[in-house]
Formats: structure tokens, C-alpha cells, sequence
């Protein structure tokens, strides 16, 4: 049976906060040391699919977008001056147009019913010229799968990172 929002949104509230640091927070970390340095001195960032704010402690104004509310609860422990959560909808994202500086959705797009829309909607919010940064599970995603996924007339791939000890396609594009 085909994953629905309700049974997503199920599982990660049943997974806990504490179980999902467990299983995720050091291959998290490794993603982020690739990703951090890309948007450190963004103004605005969308951490679109933050789960518990695994990101929170390395970045400054942050909001952080989760369709869990109980993984926002352990991200509500992490947050500091200028970070900010939303519960919503990653492939409906509840913000302006051009909004954020930057955006990042990372380990989200193999969870989503509709998987393109997280490029269409990253592109949406993102202010032209921002980076936008999205991964996913080698095993789910083939590198051309996670192209075609990403690639909208809205953004241009400038890299796609992968590294052995990681189990994620890194894509580093930019709004056009």
C-alpha cells in the first residue's frame, strides 16, 4: 500500500523524538557538514522537513517546517533567538512567495506522496538567486530519478554531492 500523508505523518509521530535522534542525528550530521557552509551567511532559512532541529544549534535565523508535531516538540527544546517552527506540509509549503534566503529540505523528498512538488515549492519561497539544497536516499532514488525530481524550470543544478560514508544524493541548485 502506497504511503498517504495520514500513515507519514503516523509514523514519525510514533517514531518519537528520542528514537528518531537515535536512528538519524550522526548521518544528519555528516549531510550537514556539507551543508552549512553553503547557507551559514543566508540571512532567512527554510529548514523545510526539520524533524526534531537536528540543524538548530549551526545555523541563525532559521524556520523549520515539520508535518510531525511530535518531532516539533523536541525541535521546540533546540530553538534559540530567531528560530522559529511551523507545522505544515512540505509539498504544500504554508509561506509566501520569495521569501527565504535559502532553503533546505534534507532526507524529506522519498517521504512525500508527491515528491516533485518539493522542488516546485522550495523554488516558490525561495527569493531568485537563493540556494536550494535537497536530499534523498540513494536507495530510493536512482541519480537520474533525483535529477528529474529536482530539475524545474525554476532551478538550476549547480552540484550534486554524494560521498560513500553517506547514504544521501546532496543536491546543491540554485533558483533561477
Amino acid at each position: 500500500m502506497p504511503d498517504t500523508k495520514s500513515n507519514i505523518i503516523n509514523r514519525y509521530n510514533e517514531l518519537g523524538s528520542l528514537l528518531y535522534d537515535l536512528r538519524y542525528s550522526e548521518e544528519q550530521l555528516l549531510k550537514y557538514n556539507y551543508i552549512i557552509d553553503e547557507v551559514y551567511n543566508y540571512r532567512l532559512i527554510l529548514d523545510n522537513g526539520c524533524g526534531t532541529g537536528l540543524m538548530f544549534p549551526y545555523l541563525n535565523c532559521i524556520v523549520g517546517l515539520d508535518v510531525s508535531s511530535r518531532l516539533l516538540e523536541k525541535a521546540k527544546e533546540r530553538c534559540k533567538e530567531n528560530q522559529y517552527l511551523v507545522m505544515g506540509d512540505s509539498e504544500s509549503l504554508p509561506f509566501r512567495n520569495q521569501v527565504f534566503d535559502s532553503v533546505i529540505s534534507v532526507t524529506v523528498l522519498q517521504n512525500l506522496v508527491h515528491p516533485k512538488q518539493l522542488s516546485m515549492e522550495s523554488s516558490r519561497v525561495a527569493k531568485v538567486n537563493s540556494p536550494i539544497i535537497i536530499s534523498s536516499l540513494k536507495r530510493v532514488y536512482s541519480k537520474n530519478d533525483i535529477i528529474n525530481l529536482i530539475d524545474t524550470n525554476m532551478l538550476t543544478i549547480k552540484n550534486i554531492f554524494t560521498d560513500e560514508k553517506i547514504n544521501d544524493w546532496i543536491i546543491f541548485s540554485t533558483r533561477k
